[in-house]
């Protein structure tokens, strides 16, 4: 028998991320149940700063959340000005085991996306779902894009001998990549602070005159303020083997 979860104690319910339509209604309900407060905190990339300092407020641990926020704040803030300086590159985030889902512009999931690159996936409705929006071959031959990001365990490795694939301007042209994973999918799945690895790995990926970043000191800070761990020069190169081009 399992037992409820209000009996392990906790004194509080956060939930972190995307809000959904129902998230008052679906709280209300879950606190009433429980008798548990529960919070919900908007944790989008503009905003997970402050999301940092509210959760700091809540567990009454400000000094230790203000070195998080300070952290996003500042890598965004340079990754807005990083992505108004250039010109946008055309790009598709795929997923799936065929490579035939999309990460659709204007989705949670797209957020630095968006931000850091002419998404071209524009669908009727965007997934709310980390996995995309499926669609096949002869859509992705009219996007064209000229970079194609891979999710992890998708078709990076042979996605060059599938002849389906020849005609794609980026694959023609050397100009597709595997998205790091390390302890998480640095795109966001989840959709969490590890997108700001993602951030710091786009920036440098696709226009590297203007960021002007040495990446492994980036993922090293990273690592160390929020895993307080060190990551070694082997241990980064092996997170990007398949992410950084020749």
């Amino acid at each position: 028998m399992t037992c409820p979860s209000w009996a392990s104690g906790a004194q509080i319910v956060i939930d972190v991320g995307e809000p959904k339509k129902t998230i008052v209604e679906d709280l209300d309900a879950l606190q009433e149940q429980t008798g548990i407060p529960f919070v919900h905190i908007t944790a989008l990339t503009a905003s997970m700063g402050h999301a940092y300092r509210k959760l700091g407020e809540l567990l009454d641990m400000p000094t230790e959340a203000e070195a998080l926020a300070a952290y996003c704040d500042r890598v965004y803030a340079r990754t807005v000005e990083i992505a108004g300086a250039v010109e946008k590159r055309n790009l598709l985030y795929v997923t799936g085991d065929q490579g035939l889902n999309v990460i659709a512009q204007g989705s949670y999931h797209a957020e630095i996306i968006d931000l850091l690159g002419n998404n071209l996936a524009v669908v009727e409705s965007p997934s709310s779902k980390g996995t995309g929006n499926e669609v096949d071959m002869e859509q992705i031959l009219l996007w064209d894009p000229e970079v194609i990001l891979f999710a992890p365990e998708s078709i990076y490795g042979d996605v060059k001998n599938r002849p389906e694939w020849q005609a794609v301007t980026a694959i023609r042209n050397g100009e597709y990549y595997e998205v790091p994973f390390g302890p998480y999918n640095w795109m966001g799945f989840p959709p969490s602070v590890q997108r700001y690895l993602g951030m710091l790995w786009m920036s440098e990926l696709l226009y590297p005159e203007a960021a002007q970043l040495d990446l492994y000191a980036a993922v090293q800070e990273y690592f160390e303020l929020f895993y307080h761990c060190h990551i070694t020069r082997d241990q980064f190169d092996d997170l990007t083997r398949n992410s950084l081009g020749a």
